[in-house]
């Protein structure tokens, strides 16, 4: 399985947003506030400042839950 992602990851103040590729398939994701506080280490409790700032380290915290849901 080949994994890869798309650089380009916004937060609009409520969700988390970007592109995963799996398989040479690319799928919008997404992830709101409790999907980031749940499964991305160290953002457990994270303000929407710190998401937005973060937002690429996070987003590659949440690969392997991504990948799971779209493959």
């Amino acid at each position: 399985m080949s994994v890869g992602w798309d650089r380009a990851v916004e937060w609009d103040g409520k969700v988390l947003t970007g592109w995963v590729v799996v398989n040479g398939v690319a799928t919008k994701v997404t992830a709101d506030r409790a999907t980031i506080h749940a499964r991305a280490a160290g953002f457990s409790d994270a303000l929407s400042w710190e998401i937005k700032r973060f937002r690429t380290e996070i987003f590659e915290k949440l690969m392997p839950f991504f990948v799971r849901q779209n493959s």
